[in-house]
């Protein structure tokens, strides 16, 4: 079954089922998988134009460290076929959390979201500022799009530069 859910990310929707009154053996049984998804404006191809960017302001909002140095950063200028915006059309950003083994116990013993997350990443998960960052770097969109619709994610703190950087490359 398909289902939406208003959700910040996908591991905070066990929390909101159960806070609909849905019993986690009953999710964690039952649930496969969780999508969260974000539009994001994309970048206008006719005015697309490179954008300096300063390398300390990609680490505070964390930018992927590997990717710093070598990242090109894109915005567009505002022209006639944009309306000066800057962007024209969208395009998903997506959170795919495959409910593992692993995952079970935690949903079930009602595991805080960041609990949740931190093991879903260890496993693969990729963030919804993680694909927004992957199409910061393919110049899809802007960085400024990126931190509009996506939150501050707590959980990524506690994951190693190794662990960060698997979570990105997958």
């Amino acid at each position: 079954m398909f289902s939406t859910l208003h959700t910040n990310d996908a591991p905070s929707a066990f929390t909101r089922l159960t806070d609909m009154g849905i019993e986690p053996f009953l999710i964690a049984s039952s649930v496969e998988a969780v999508m969260a998804q974000r539009l994001i404006r994309t970048i206008c191809p006719h005015c697309k134009t490179e954008q300096k960017v300063d390398r300390d302001y990609l680490r505070k909002i964390g930018f992927p460290e590997a990717d710093i140095e070598t990242a090109k950063v894109w915005h567009g200028l505002g022209c006639e076929q944009c309306r000066q915006f800057g962007y024209q059309g969208r395009k998903g950003i997506y959170e795919l959390l495959l409910v593992t083994e692993a995952l079970r116990p935690l949903i079930m013993n009602r595991a805080p979201a960041t609990t949740i997350a931190h093991r879903a990443m260890e496993a693969g998960m990729r963030t919804l500022r993680i694909d927004g960052w992957n199409k910061v770097k393919a110049g899809e969109t802007t960085i400024e799009e990126v931190l509009r619709v996506t939150q501050i994610e707590e959980h990524i703190d506690t994951l190693t530069e190794g662990e960060k950087t698997q979570s990105i490359t997958r």
